[in-house]
């Protein structure tokens, strides 16, 4: 039986659903806003940051209370703990899907185009890690959640590429440093949501396996 879907937990878990929807939603319309310099949907992104942040107290809250009234032990006090701290997760996702539409305001003001290197690609590989990771938990699946685990590596890769690239591109145009500069900062802002997408998948294994495989030989594999 999935236990994430005992009626019990059944608030709990619309909580959950709702903030991976919408922080999936927020890295998709914050980098949309970046490529097409659109600062209605930069804010738009910025503006929902609050709600996201509220879903997090409310999933906290939902799972004190079922801890404190049902006293799980075993296999759902670990799914409880997973939950929760896969909305740090998803909040902190958000946080960085709220830094690149406020990176993304700057340089939209920027009469030049510039070239964002790589960025799409990283954004479309994380945010397929996301649902990924997602997805794994949903159906406590271990080994769909392993298999998302040596795919940040690709994220990483493309990080370093476009570190190089804007660095080489600030060089050329100094006129556009600090376009350039946050395009870095952006990169980076994907290649930690990827980490974070990551971190639940490596905590949907703990839930299924009762294990930890953080910075263990099963987590570096290709």
């Amino acid at each position: 039986m999935n236990r994430f879907y005992l009626k019990e937990l059944e608030q709990l878990r619309n909580h959950f659903l709702l903030m991976a929807e919408k922080s999936t939603e927020a890295v998709a319309n914050a980098v949309i806003a970046l490529e097409q310099s659109d600062p209605s949907l930069a804010r738009q992104v910025i503006g929902a940051d609050d709600e996201l942040d509220q879903l997090e107290v409310a999933i906290d809250a939902e799972a004190t209370r079922y801890i404190t009234l049902r006293s799980p032990v075993a296999g759902d006090l670990r799914l409880l703990t997973v939950a929760l701290r896969a909305s740090q997760d998803l909040e902190r996702i958000a946080d960085e899907a709220c830094s690149i539409a406020k990176r993304s305001l700057r340089t939209g003001e920027i009469p030049d185009p510039l070239d964002h290197g790589k960025i799409r690609l990283m954004a479309d590989l994380a945010l397929a890690l996301m649902r990924e990771s997602i997805d794994s938990l949903l159906e406590e699946d271990a080994e769909r959640a392993l298999a998302v685990l040596p795919k940040d590596k690709e994220i990483d890769r493309l990080h370093r590429d476009n570190y190089d690239y804007f660095s080489a591109r600030i060089v050329d145009r100094p006129d556009l440093a600090k376009a350039y500069i946050e395009l870095i900062f952006i990169s980076k802002s994907i290649e930690r949501i990827g980490d974070h997408a990551t971190n639940i998948a490596e905590e949907i294994v703990y839930l299924v396996k009762g294990r930890d495989v953080r910075h263990s030989e099963e987590a570096k594999r290709p």
